[in-house]
């Protein structure tokens, strides 16, 4: 059986940069910070995609997507600096957040 996926459109409060992979572990540490080792595994989160200078796509596991939202919520700091991550909307594709205009 395949594992469902769940994406989830995420906007910060400030400008995140346009490095992807910068951003992925910042976030990922974060992440891990708030959920712990074990559910991380879970969760299992990946940087899709930036949009823009405030937004970005995540991608997690169908089971683990309110547990990807809370601790995004929970995030407070990033690289030394206050931010704020706003959850928009999930979907089961990308397509369907690239066509949010919220």
């Amino acid at each position: 059986m395949r594992d469902k996926q769940r994406y989830v459109l995420v906007e910060s409060n400030i400008p995140i940069g346009s490095d992807e992979r910068a951003l992925s572990d910042s976030v990922s540490r974060e992440v891990i910070r708030c959920i712990g080792e074990m559910n991380y595994h879970r969760v299992n989160p990946k940087m899709m995609k930036i949009l823009g200078e405030k937004r970005f796509i995540m991608r997690s596991s169908l089971e683990g997507a309110g547990q990807l939202v809370l601790a995004l919520s929970l995030i407070k700091r990033l690289n030394g600096s206050d931010i704020a991550f706003y959850t928009l909307k999930t979907s089961g594709t990308i397509k369907t957040l690239l066509q949010y205009k919220g």
